[in-house]
């Protein structure tokens, strides 16, 4: 039977997120149904799209919170512009799931997804691009409004003052009288820059937004996204090539390689030596930043960068590593021009499979078998033959204990120390499984040389090679 009042409790409940049902039979019988949160403001599963026949993005999943910088980097034709306009609703996907604020905007799955004016109230698009028409300043911007306008509306000094307000945060107040097309490509990417401020929607698809702008403008433009989030409660995904500004601007990072996802986390979690040469092909340093502690990255070169100029040429460096500890310093070594050798490495060692690919000298071994005479006296030719030798934090057992009394004697030796030595994700220690006589070898080592952060070494191996 009809129950007036439990129809109010019904509509109550439903304001205050929580719905209430209670049985006319038994007063005693209730069921309570808790709406579902929203968490994200973007959800994307396994999209994919194509351009002629092309597969451009490639079953791409990710995700974007409410007041989240998701910054997507990749080298150039990696899909970043197509996954964004897919996003904006400008280009079709092939297949997969895009969902923003709990809305359908694509689906396979079902025919209830947003119209074209419900994705332009949510979806904030700034392209990479910016267009030149003769409307004035103000006029671009106030284009921000039309999402929000009815259908033959005109718009009101509401939407005159939120036009004037993302102006002057934008500094573009005093071009609101002129056109568009006489503006500078970086004074127009500030003018469409207000416009996606203006339409105030509850995500942004930013497209190189800093990729026009001078330094000071860069840093500004950043910081004015991360207001906007932070002020509205909305979410972004920014494409940047500056990987240090990406970091520091960005919560996470998504790294995009021939159409694929092939890295999602922290700055940190993505931004490493082995993911800039899969996705870049390039090596680099990756170390705090002095200001911000976030990563900077510092490009050394590539594989292809001409010799001429570099510091290591002519110079010798030798690793003493093993089970990974020396491959990405390999890498970094042989860029800026050094010629790099290994100890004794074992068969299946990662720093012998990386030594073998580099075509680098080492001294074979069996796997997990103890250094020999033999194989400890090749490994001290390689050492008296190096400019400089540098002892990475490899555990340490009974079988490779030799590899470190191989840098006793020397003359230039760099000791790394552990990743997490100062508070950074890894070991903060050195394993050693020698009952303290690898210990006692590095301490004294220590003593002698020092040790620093692998981070620091090819700036302290160009310092000591401009002094010679």
């Amino acid at each position: 039977m009809f129950n007036p009042e439990n129809e109010f409790r019904v509509t109550v409940f439903v304001l205050t997120g929580v719905l209430s049902f209670e049985s006319s039979i038994d007063s005693r019988s209730k069921m309570e149904c808790v709406m579902p949160v929203v968490q994200h403001v973007l959800e994307v599963d396994d999209l994919s799209t194509r351009l002629d026949g092309k597969l451009i993005v490639d079953s791409v999943s990710l995700s974007v919170e409410y007041g989240e910088v998701v910054g997507v980097v990749g080298a150039n034709g990696s899909g970043k512009t197509t996954l964004l306009r897919t996003l904006a609703g400008l280009l079709k996907a092939e297949s997969g799931e895009i969902v923003v604020g709990g809305v359908p905007f694509s689906s396979g799955k079902s025919s209830n997804v947003a119209s074209r004016r419900d994705r332009a109230r949510k979806v904030a698009y700034m392209p990479q691009s910016t267009e030149s028409h003769p409307f004035t300043v103000f006029e671009s911007v106030l284009m921000g409004r039309y999402p929000h306008l009815g259908r033959f509306a005109l718009e009101g000094s509401s939407d005159r003052e939120l036009a004037w307000d993302a102006m002057e945060r934008t500094s573009t107040v005093e071009f609101a009288n002129r056109n568009l097309d006489t503006l500078s490509g970086g004074e127009r990417q500030r003018v469409v820059l207000a416009r996606v401020l203006v339409q105030q929607a509850d995500l942004l698809l930013m497209d190189e937004p800093t990729a026009s702008l001078d330094l000071r403008h860069q840093i500004l433009t950043m910081d004015l996204v991360r207001e906007e989030l932070r002020e509205r409660d909305a979410g972004a995904i920014v494409i940047l090539h500056d990987l240090s500004l990406a970091a520091r601007y960005c919560d996470r990072l998504v790294v995009l390689y021939e159409g694929k996802k092939i890295a999602d986390g922290t700055p940190w979690e993505v931004l490493t030596p082995r993911n800039l040469r899969t996705a870049f092909g390039v090596e680099g340093l990756v170390e705090p930043d002095p200001v911000t502690g976030k990563p900077h990255v510092l490009l050394l070169g590539s594989e292809n960068s001409s010799s001429g100029d570099l510091i290591g040429v002519g110079r010798k460096v030798h690793l003493i590593c093993g089970a990974g500890s020396g491959r990405e310093l390999m890498h970094q070594l042989r860029v800026a021009g050094y010629e790099v050798s290994a100890g004794v490495l074992g068969t299946g060692d990662s720093d012998r499979e990386a030594a073998e690919r580099l075509g680098m000298e080492y001294v074979s071994a069996p796997p997990f078998s103890s250094i020999t005479d033999k194989q400890h006296e090749d490994h001290l030719e390689l050492v008296r033959a190096a400019d400089h030798v540098v002892l990475c934090p490899m555990a340490v057992g009974m079988n490779n204990v030799r590899n470190v009394s191989a840098a006793v004697g020397t003359t230039s030796l760099f000791i790394l120390e552990p990743p997490g030595a100062r508070g950074g994700p890894g070991d903060s220690e050195v394993a050693d499984y020698t009952d303290g006589l690898a210990s006692g070898l590095r301490r004294g080592l220590i003593e002698q040389f020092g040790d620093i952060l692998e981070s620091a070494l090819l700036f302290e191996l160009a310092r000591v090679a401009g002094r010679a």
